[in-house]
Parts: structure tokens; C-alpha cells; sequence
């Protein structure tokens, strides 16, 4: 089971297109108490039916030892549709976590559809949506 904690929130300024101002909430993922990613979810307050979310993971090796070189980044575009939330992968070099210290890779829509870890990484990124209260905006709540 993932377990889901919580870290920072920051209002991140306004939208171009409508003036509304965007936050950005971070936190981290855990399996038995094993780190499994650490995590950042943006959106424009307000506007989620129209812009949608984006959620940052960053997956692999954490803890003593371990190095920026063992771990990936890997985006997600969310959107909030008539028949429920969806999402899909997008190139994370094309996101902010692109340049975080935290990832030695920058996965690409292809290095992640279809691969093994696919189904992991829809799993932590539900367990987001689904244990951090800040982010209930996203589920239309």
C-alpha cells in the first residue's frame, strides 16, 4: 500500500490567460515505510475544469548513499473531464522538475508508456490524489 506525506505548499503567482493565481503542493511517497518518490502537483485555483494539473514524480533510490543518478523524473498531465479525472504521461523535460537536483534522468513520454514501472508510477500518483487533502480541488471537490 502507498502512504502519502505531505510536505510544502506555495502560491507560485497569477495565470497568463485569466489572472487566477497558481499553486504548487509537494510531498512524498512511502511503501511499508520504503521512499518511493517525492512528488509536485500544479494548478491554476479554479481552474482545473479548464487547464487541468500537472504532477511531477521523481521515482527511484532514496535514502543513505544514494544519489540524483538513481532516480527519474516523470510527468504527468491531469485532466478533469465529463466521465472523470485522467491522466497521461508527458516529457518531464518539459516541466519545472526538470531542473531539480533530485533527478539524474528526465524520462519521455515513450521511456514510460508501456514500460514495467507504468503501472507504479499511476499508482503513486492516485495515492496522491486520493490522501492529500490539499489537492481535493482536482477531483472537482
Amino acid at each position: 500500500m502507498i502512504t502519502i506525506e505531505p510536505a510544502e505548499s506555495n502560491d507560485t503567482g497569477v495565470c497568463d490567460c485569466c489572472g487566477r493565481s497558481s499553486r504548487t503542493v509537494s510531498g512524498y511517497a512511502y511503501a511499508d515505510d520504503r521512499p518511493l518518490a517525492a512528488y509536485f502537483v500544479h494548478w491554476t485555483l479554479g481552474h482545473v475544469s479548464d487547464h487541468g494539473a500537472n504532477i511531477d514524480l521523481v521515482v527511484g533510490e532514496w535514502g543513505d548513499g544514494t544519489t540524483a543518478a538513481g532516480r527519474s523524473a516523470i510527468s504527468l498531465a491531469y485532466r478533469l473531464g465529463e466521465g472523470g479525472p485522467g491522466m497521461m504521461v508527458i516529457d518531464a523535460d518539459t516541466r519545472p522538475v526538470s531542473m531539480s537536483p533530485l533527478a539524474g534522468q528526465l524520462l519521455r513520454r515513450e521511456d514510460v508508456v508501456g514500460s514495467a514501472f507504468a503501472q507504479d508510477v499511476f499508482a503513486i500518483a492516485d495515492a496522491v490524489l486520493a490522501q492529500d487533502d490539499r489537492v481535493a480541488e482536482l477531483l472537482g471537490e
